[in-house]
């Protein structure tokens, strides 16, 4: 089965918030639980459950608005690229790592903006240099799901009709 061309950007959207959100809610959950605690994977698969929610939100919505800024702040392509990246994931880390932040600590406690500040620089690190490397793989990995035009029906054929 082959994702309709159309719908190509929210697949690409929806690979690259689960594979994102992934590897940064578990390096999130290693800094935040101070390692490889006893109940990792069941607080990893917590933390992914809520950085995907948060993340999905905010990918939807986030893209074009950075994409206008970085292209209006930078003239070369390239450093539109690393002004969008650099943005992206400044923003993305900031909102997730809070968020990730109270639900590891239960709140907003004592101690809360010391966790917060240790996971943020943690957690951009990351993802800073993840968004340079894997939308061009999960760009790859959808463009082999989408069907090309020639593989899908004509919507006013026989075929597609029933």
């Amino acid at each position: 089965m082959r994702i309709h061309a159309k719908h190509r950007q929210l697949a690409f959207i929806l690979v690259m918030t689960v594979t994102l959100t992934f590897i940064m809610s578990g390096i999130m959950t290693y800094v935040l639980e101070g390692g490889f605690i006893s109940h990792f994977a069941r607080a990893w698969m917590k933390d992914w459950g809520v950085a995907f929610v948060v993340a999905l939100a905010l990918n939807v919505v986030l893209p074009a608005r950075v994409r206008r800024f970085a292209s209006r702040l930078a003239r070369s392509k390239l450093a539109s690229l690393v002004a969008y990246v650099f943005t992206m994931s400044l923003i993305m880390t900031f909102i997730l790592s809070f968020v990730m932040t109270a639900v590891a600590m239960g709140g907003f406690g004592a101690g809360f903006a010391g966790h917060w500040m240790t996971a943020w620089p943690v957690a951009f690190c990351v993802v800073f240099v993840l968004n340079f490397f894997l939308p061009q793989g999960i760009g790859r990995l959808v463009g082999m799901l989408v069907a090309k035009p020639a593989d899908m029906p004509a919507s006013g054929s026989a075929a597609a009709n029933g």
